[in-house]
């Protein structure tokens, strides 16, 4: 298959993808105009927002993987993407453990915003741990396959902090 081609079919899943966010929009929207006592507009497009955007997420998976497939012998693409997963990784996980060393009372914007990306890491880390185990598993080269699973270990590590942070009782005051 030709280059133009695999770019042509991954931009025309994505528009499928488009369409069909558009289309659970709208019969989102054809449902509820048919309820009583619809007062509540807010509650209203933020519902709509939600089917549209989990029916481009679901649908957009199919071009996102193919491209990711076609992609699969561009060694420095894997190669970025390894580094970059890793490095990602990392500095969630000095994130998830920056609680331990300061304070949460502080205010400092920077330790606000590194802890939001930690909060991001303890809620993300299915995510993460399933996308880089993909892209471990697409990975052309050992080098890009190594830091990938070094990535996907460190998401466990996060996964193992979020298990804590979510459901170990907390300590007494």
């Amino acid at each position: 298959m030709s280059r133009l081609k695999k770019v042509g079919l991954v931009i025309g899943g994505y528009v499928t993808a488009i369409v069909a966010g558009d289309e659970a929009g709208r019969l989102y929207d054809a449902r509820m105009a048919a309820l009583p006592y619809d007062t509540s507009g807010g509650m209203y497009a933020g519902g709509q927002m939600m089917s549209m955007l989990g029916a481009f997420l679901i649908v957009s998976l199919a071009p996102t993987l193919l491209g990711l497939w076609f992609l699969r012998r561009h060694e420095r693409f894997w190669n970025a993407v390894a580094v970059t997963s890793l490095v990602f990784a990392g500095a969630g996980l000095l994130a998830v453990l920056m609680p331990l060393v300061f304070h949460t009372s502080s205010r400092h914007i920077t330790i606000l915003l590194v802890g939001l990306l930690g909060l991001s890491q303890l809620l993300g880390v299915p995510l993460w741990f399933a996308a880089f185990n993909l892209f471990a598993f697409l990975a052309p080269t050992r080098e890009a396959r190594r830091n990938l699973l070094f990535a996907v270990g460190i998401e466990a590590v996060i996964g193992v902090c979020a298990l804590v942070h979510w459901f170990a009782p907390a300590a007494p005051l």
